[in-house]
């Protein structure tokens, strides 16, 4: 693999748990998904903190690579995410690297069984990752293509349907989620640790000024990543690992209050190993969130998990 190592390092710390039209994104509308065949998979042990959810089951795309960052179109049925066939992207970097093969954003078709690299990432020695497609049809996601093309090292940036912005942070910008409803780009500051916003992303073609999400979002005593939000805007799902509490990757909620702030985070998906990176279908009755898991060999991998309401 040609480029920097280094700006490929963090490339993947923003994409791991520690998220173009038509052909190339797939459906962003709320069709109903019909007579679909049902969605199968091997039961997990995640808990879902909010009554009426099923058991998560693990998708039968999934395999011995590293699946993470995952999107679920609006209607439910297509996913995106992130994969890279090297099983340990955490503790074993260094052999990823070796292995000259690049991770790219992969898409699925319900019933989610099988995958194929999507249109959008190209042949080029570059990652592309935590794909978004806003309700719009543009298709976010971060790649370091830049840094291959120019052959620095250079930090990965957020690209909108194959353009390149940037937020001017100075750093990487990683895990966009655009809502076209208040015309917000939010996404992980540089360091993942905590959550920016920008506003009048769109009007202003992406050159604003972003600003750091205050708390309850971001706290000091915790790294909070990874945004999710409805299609209102007003309710906030993030990646949260509490140094105070848990310390593991945990997924919480959060809803926009009258004054413009935000409510305390609740709890809302968790997993011993670690979770993150929470994707809703727009009727909100389907999710699909990552979660970590320990190989029996050693190191850890990741997988992408399903969910459904039940009333």
């Amino acid at each position: 693999m040609s480029g920097s190592p280094g700006s490929w390092r963090t490339f993947l710390a923003a994409c791991l748990v520690a998220a173009v039209v038509g052909a190339c994104s797939g459906s962003s509308g709320g069709s109903p998904r019909g007579s679909a065949p049902e969605i199968q998979g091997q039961p997990g042990t995640a808990v879902i903190h909010e009554a009426g959810w099923s058991t998560p089951i693990k998708l039968r795309f999934n395999d011995d690579g590293w699946e993470d960052s995952p999107y679920i179109t609006r209607d439910g049925r297509r996913i995106l995410f992130f994969y890279h066939p090297f099983p340990d992207l955490f503790t074993k970097l260094d052999e990823a690297i070796a292995s000259g093969i690049d991770g790219k954003i992969y898409t699925s078709e319900r019933p989610f069984t099988a995958k194929a690299v999507h249109p959008i990432s190209t042949p080029d020695p570059a990652t592309e990752c935590c794909a978004y497609l806003s309700e719009s049809g543009q298709l976010f996601y971060t790649s370091n293509q830049e840094s291959f093309d120019r052959q620095l090292d250079l930090p990965e940036k957020i690209y909108v349907d194959g353009r390149r912005i940037d937020l001017g942070t100075g750093g990487e910008e990683a895990n966009p989620h655009y809502c076209d409803a208040r015309d917000e780009l939010w996404f992980d500051c540089p360091g993942d640790t905590e959550i920016c916003l920008l506003r009048d992303a769109v009007a202003h073609d992406f050159s604003g000024t972003p600003v750091r999400v205050p708390a309850p979002i971001n706290l000091e005593r915790s790294d909070d990543s990874q945004p999710y939000l409805t299609d209102d805007c007003e309710t906030l799902y993030f990646t949260r690992s509490d140094h105070g509490g848990a310390d593991r990757p945990e997924i919480f909620v959060s809803t926009l209050q009258s004054d413009g702030g935000w409510s305390e985070p609740a709890l809302f998906l968790s997993h011993p190993s670690g979770v993150g990176e929470v994707s809703i279908t727009a009727d909100g009755n389907e999710l699909i969130f990552a979660q970590i898991f320990d190989r029996e060999e050693g190191g850890v991998g990741i997988d992408i998990y399903y969910s459904k309401r039940t009333e």
